[in-house]
């Protein structure tokens, strides 16, 4: 097996690559404060788009939130149908919660997760 040459791609087996020494980086660092440029002040992208946001938030719109009446489109017994289903979704939800927690020991938000998953599953 010593016979065996191993392939040499990318960086390694490049004969034309030559990694930087310590020497080449100060002599490039010193030819760049030679020519006497500016530095320029670098500013983070969190930064520019936070001014951006701010600057456009006085010309978004403020929506006023739309209320809807369920006796417009469902009858009496429509929505008293719905709403028992919502009551026992929110108990099958909370109860899968408690168990998600009790059973694998995670936080509130991962639990939700999961339960959402089963109820996806089951319902």
């Amino acid at each position: 097996m010593a016979n065996i040459d191993p392939l040499k791609f990318g960086v390694t087996g490049n004969q034309y690559y030559r990694p930087e020494t310590n020497d080449d980086a100060d002599k490039k660092l010193t030819q760049e404060n030679k020519h006497g440029e500016k530095q320029e002040k670098q500013i983070s992208s969190k930064d520019v788009l936070a001014f951006l946001e701010a600057k456009n938030a006085a010309f978004v719109p403020i929506v006023a939130p739309k209320v809807l009446e369920p006796s417009k489109y469902v009858s009496k017994e429509q929505e008293a149908r719905i709403e028992e289903f919502m009551k026992q979704f929110e108990a099958d939800y909370d109860e899968a919660v408690a168990i998600a927690k009790d059973e694998f020991g995670i936080s509130s938000e991962a639990a939700g997760e999961v339960a959402l998953a089963y109820i996806d599953s089951t319902y």
